[in-house]
């Protein structure tokens, strides 16, 4: 449903399109004697450029109405102690007890590839591999001490296949001993903002001090593939190979969910004497979700919630589109010559996230100019929209000078034309 303004300012650019072609002829060599009408044009076209401004608030951005669905049930998990639901700019979507401090496994792994390409350790350099004893029943790739695997490739068995031992040799080339790299470890999730996060070692084995929660974890994982395409790639992979002990050896990625579930991205699994857990994310129509369950009782478990929360979300929440950068929405004066116009576009098309029971998208403006004549290429103003308290997007508005609107002289020259202005066909 449009708004009175809204269906105002559309009638009002159509019709202004309509004026602007119509004047196409002042680019035309054209007789003195259509110069009085020319300009008479030019002075209604200007007018209703200054009531188009006014009625398109300002610089153009329209109001959208979002019809809310007030009948969206919560997700039915049936495991995770702690979960979470986001969109890509960190807005909750759905929580269950998200800051509740957890054993996060393996998830661990994620800021330990981070930490590693933080490193400035070029990823095709070879590696060392010392031994090293892990718990019984420790997942591993089993280097030998006389192999040099690369880096990539030991990040890639890292995420895909999740080696524990893999995990504690990319700590011992980048930072001397566990102890050390742990330190970097913390220091990026401070970094970041993972504020009831600790790691102590590289892997996630179980210890007493190497916890987070589901709202740290879902934030980092949006910060590794917003910030490390080699490890948004990478935990999208269903499969690694590498040679090992001289023979070739292929893991399947311990995240099921990438050969069963549309659209999935990754990213990483996570499994301890406690209980399993889940960090994922996934893409449809655009639309890109993270989520995190932890404290699950089975391995099918942690999928299945996933699942559960993915499926809610995908039917319940919309991307609308609130801008369009190829649209015009108002035509301002061009403030170094009268007789020429600067359209009003988006800086960039916005796409806002919009969810059931909380209320209409609206929007705020703020003004970027001081009066109706602009610049080419003067940023005019500024929409930021909203559902209900939640910040939903913003967007800017350019003024581009619009060539084709060019009149055949300057109006600082109207003087040379002054003694034909009244005089009749």
């Amino acid at each position: 449903m449009r708004s009175t303004v809204q269906d105002f300012a559309i009638t009002s650019q159509k019709r202004m399109s309509e004026d602007l072609r119509g004047m196409s002829y002042l680019h035309r060599k054209c007789s003195c004697g259509r110069a009085n009408r020319q300009l008479v044009k030019f002075v209604w076209v200007f007018l209703l450029t200054v009531i188009m401004s006014v009625a398109t608030l300002t610089f153009g951005a329209s109001q959208y109405a979002y019809a809310a669905d007030d009948d969206a049930a919560e997700p039915e998990i049936t495991e995770a102690q702690s979960a979470i639901l986001e969109d890509d700019q960190g807005n909750v979507l759905w929580s269950k007890d998200p800051d509740r401090k957890m054993g996060m496994a393996s998830i661990t792994k994620v800021m330990t590839a981070m930490v590693a390409l933080d490193s400035g350790i070029d990823l095709d350099q070879p590696c060392n591999i010392v031994s090293v004893d892990l718990e019984e029943g420790s997942v591993l790739a089993n280097y030998s001490t006389s192999e040099h695997p690369t880096l990539r490739e030991l990040i890639q068995v890292l995420l895909v296949h999740s080696a524990n031992d893999v995990a504690y040799n990319i700590a011992i080339n980048v930072a001397g001993s566990q102890e050390a790299f742990a330190d970097l470890m913390n220091k990026k999730a401070a970094e970041i903002g993972m504020t009831n996060t600790h790691f102590s070692n590289p892997h996630g084995l179980d210890a007493d001090d190497h916890y987070s929660t589901a709202r740290d974890l879902a934030l980092m994982a949006r910060y590794a593939r917003q910030h490390y395409p080699f490890i948004a790639s990478t935990v999208h992979m269903t499969s690694v190979t590498a040679v090992v002990n001289g023979e070739e050896v292929t893991w399947l990625s311990t995240d099921k969910l990438l050969r069963t579930y549309p659209g999935m991205l990754g990213i990483k699994t996570g499994s301890e004497d406690s209980g399993t857990a889940f960090l994922g994310a996934a893409r449809r129509n655009g639309v890109t979700l993270y989520s995190c369950v932890l404290g699950c009782t089975t391995d099918a478990g942690r999928f299945a919630d996933t699942r559960i929360m993915f499926n809610w979300g995908y039917a319940h929440f919309r991307h609308i589109s609130v801008a369009n950068a190829s649209t015009v929405t108002a035509i301002h004066p061009y403030q170094d010559n009268f007789l020429m116009s600067a359209a009003v576009r988006p800086q960039a098309s916005l796409t806002v996230l919009a969810w059931p029971g909380a209320g209409d998208l609206s929007y705020t403006i703020t003004n970027l100019q001081s009066g109706y004549p602009v610049a080419n290429g003067q940023l005019v103003g500024q929409a930021t929209w909203a559902q209900g308290d939640r910040n939903a997007g913003s967007v800017l508005y350019q003024a581009t000078l619009t060539l084709h609107t060019v009149p055949a002289y300057n109006i600082f020259d109207l003087a040379s034309v002054a003694p034909y202005l009244y005089t009749a066909n």
